[in-house]
Formats: C-alpha cells, structure tokens, sequence
C-alpha cells in the first residue's frame, strides 16, 4: 500500500483529488493528505495538511502528485523534495488518450481529454490540463505546464519550465527555450528564446520578460 500525497492545496490540488479514485486502485493507493505551506480550508474538508512542502520528509510508502501552477513554484518545490528521496507518481486519467508509442515521464499529470499522440515525449512533472494536446513526435520538457486547450503540433520542441496558457498553439515544429509564458489565445509560429513571453496572433515575442524567480 502506497500513500498518495497532493503538492499544493489550491485549485489543481482539490481537482486532483477528486479524480485519485479514477486512477489508483484503493486496494494499492491510499490519500494521505496535502502539502501546503498555509492552511487551505476547502482542501481540509477533503484531506489534513500535512506540512511544508519545502521541508516535509517523504517516508518510504509516499508517493508524490505535484499540483502547483505557479512555475516556478513548481521547478522549486520538485527539485527540494526529490532532493530529499521523494517519488513522483504519474497520473493519466482513463479518459485522457495517451498513444502506446508515446513516452511518459515520472510525475507526469494528464487530465481527462487531453492527448499525447504517436511518439511524443513528456519529461517529469509535466501538467497537462482539460483537452491540452501534444502532437506526434513533439517533445516536452520537465516542469512544462499547459493549461486547457493548449495545443502542440507535430515535431515541436518545449524546453523546461514552460508555461502555455489556455488556448495558446504553437505550430508544428517550433522550438521554445525554457522559462517561458505564452498568453491565452496566441500563436506561436517561430522559434522563442529561453526566457521570453509571446502573445498575440500571430504571436510576438519579448525576450528576457520572464526570468527564474517567476
């Protein structure tokens, strides 16, 4: 028996939580709580805190589910506790459809509806929300969040740390750098250097606008 722990008891965390019984079998995972620097008194009702993520110690049964949606939060947060032995689940729900032939990584959060087509590839941690997809043969790199509707075509190429609004698309074979924010809505349809925001259609590109502390 495993002991299945939320990080983060805002939003993603409690949308997490009420879809665990759709992934795990509770006969091998149980909820153990969340990890939560404030209280949360919508995530009480549904689970205890059970401390800092940034100083909880994992037991040996824990098993991790990164729920955050600040970036750089995120990057922050998995890298203390796996530091400190932490293992990550993966969680693909039964509705999301995920091809045989794509490649998963360790930490990895698909919600329902969402697709990872032929050949694809999604480093750890990486977040995909309502209807996100990922396109044959695109790459994603660890930490990547994108949010519902976020589309990636065929042969694109994300670095780690991106965070891709909703209904943001990026067209096939792009490349963006790591650390960088697409706004709601936009297009992105040429390379994006490490650390930029893009919006608009087609998408234009600020450079050096978000930085690591984001």
């Amino acid at each position: 028996m495993f002991d299945l722990i939320i990080i983060g008891a805002g939003g993603f965390g409690r949308e997490l939580h009420e879809m665990l019984e759709d992934v795990f079998l509770p006969d091998e995972y149980r909820f153990k709580g969340f990890l939560a620097a404030d209280r949360n008194p919508a995530a009480e009702r549904l689970g205890p805190i059970l401390g800092d993520p940034e100083s909880y110690e994992p037991a040996a049964r824990d098993r991790f589910l990164l729920a955050i949606g600040q970036m750089g939060a995120r990057r922050k947060i998995a890298d203390a506790l796996a530091a400190r032995g932490a293992t990550f689940a993966s969680f693909v729900h039964p509705l999301a459809r995920v091809a045989r032939s794509a490649s998963i990584g360790a930490g990895a959060v698909i919600y329902p509806m969402a697709v990872v087509s032929n050949c694809a590839r999604l480093g750890e941690n990486v977040h995909l929300n309502y209807f996100a997809s990922v396109g044959h043969d695109a790459q994603v790199g660890r930490d990547c969040l994108l949010a519902p509707y976020a589309t990636l075509n065929g042969f694109c190429v994300v670095e780690e740390g991106v965070y891709l609004s909703t209904h943001s698309t990026v067209t096939m074979g792009v490349r963006i750098g790591k650390i960088s924010k697409v706004s709601a809505n936009s297009c992105v349809t040429k390379e994006v250097p490490a650390e930029s925001f893009v919006f608009g259609v087609p998408g234009r590109v600020v450079k050096g606008m978000v930085g690591r502390e984001s």
